[in-house]
């Protein structure tokens, strides 16, 4: 039976772009991987088999820069073929040292997947996916991976946890682990803790990684910036005006800080040192308090006419430089 066009195999045009081929490619073989089709019928087997080692085909030829050039001149035709090894065409598929699962799982990792719960004890947890997420593929073509696969999980921490960092303590499936988080870690952030992934599927093989995705939990007063840490403090218009104290909250509990006479919205605060560790193992960040002036939606009679004695008060209007100074402040925030 004469080939397809290996484009064709695929769904795609003859233009693709390398991601396409790839993309397109990791749909079909999760489709077709024999191992999904171990209930089906002795016809629908043999048809997923063939199926899956035409898109191996199509594939190792079509992510191959070169191949691909050959191809696209000569089509199946190409002198030399294509296959692995020398003289090698595709006819020889699988006798030339060509495996599909040797593409299957240099793209997926091989191995096994499943879902990952970490369980705390107390009702909470995380969880996560094996790498591939194919549950129990593996069986069917050639060579496998010996390593077992990696197990990926999703550690949730407050900002008092990753100022001072925190061991985790619990059960992956029944096994005791403990997850050493550093001090100063970052959302999204990963790391890895050898030997804690899946167990090798062969005998001698070694096991997979556990793979540690960092989740910050949104704290309710402070926000992050990098090591730094930024609290919107909204202070009355006459503490802005005539200065006096406020509280701020830190890592370490509350603080008391002095409001200058003449304090402008928009003005920044810092306390030193009162950020978040640097991952990098040297110094911390600060804590900027970002003050807002408060003004009252309505007023009592008595309130506004105290206010009215001083509307043609000159002192109290707002200048082009006052105005330039504040709003290189407040631009200043959007853009660090």
């Amino acid at each position: 039976m004469a080939k397809r066009d290996y484009y064709e195999v695929l769904g795609l045009k003859k233009g693709a772009s390398a991601e396409e081929i790839k993309k397109a490619y990791r749909k079909l073989a999760v489709k077709w991987h024999p191992d999904k089709w171990q209930q089906a019928s002795e016809a629908d087997k043999k048809k997923a088999e063939e199926n899956f080692k035409e898109l191996a085909e199509a594939y190792d030829v079509l992510s191959d820069d070169n191949k691909r050039a050959r191809y696209d001149q000569f089509g199946h035709n190409a002198p030399g073929g294509f296959g692995a090894g020398a003289g090698g065409g595709f006819e020889g598929f699988g006798g030339a040292g060509f495996d599909p699962m040797d593409i299957f799982n240099a793209f997926f990792g091989g191995g096994r997947g499943g879902n990952v719960h970490f369980d705390f004890g107390n009702g909470g947890g995380f969880s996560g996916f094996g790498d591939g997420g194919f549950g129990g593929f593996g069986g069917g073509f050639g060579r496998r991976s010996t390593k077992g696969a990696d197990r990926r999980i999703t550690v949730k921490l407050t900002l008092q946890e990753i100022a001072n960092g925190v061991t985790k303590k619990g059960r992956i499936e029944g096994e005791e682990i403990s997850i050493p988080i550093p001090a100063g870690v970052r959302q999204g952030q990963e790391f890895k803790i050898a030997g804690k992934g899946y167990a090798s599927q062969y005998q001698g093989g070694e096991p997979g990684n556990l793979i540690v995705n960092i989740e910050e939990i949104p704290d309710k007063e402070l926000l992050r910036d990098h090591d730094d840490l930024v609290y919107n403090l909204l202070l009355p218009f006459y503490t802005a005006a005539l200065g006096g104290q406020a509280e701020v909250p830190t890592l370490d509990g509350r603080a008391r800080i002095t409001i200058k006479e003449g304090t402008q919205s928009g003005s920044m605060l810092r306390l030193k040192g009162k950020g978040l560790p640097s991952t990098q193992g040297y110094g911390r960040g600060d804590l900027i308090v970002n003050v807002l002036v408060y003004v009252p939606e309505k007023l009592s009679d008595a309130e506004r006419k105290t206010i009215e004695t001083l509307r043609d008060s000159q002192n109290l209007q707002p200048t082009e430089e006052k105005r330039q100074s504040i709003f290189s402040k407040i631009k200043y925030l959007f853009t660090r």
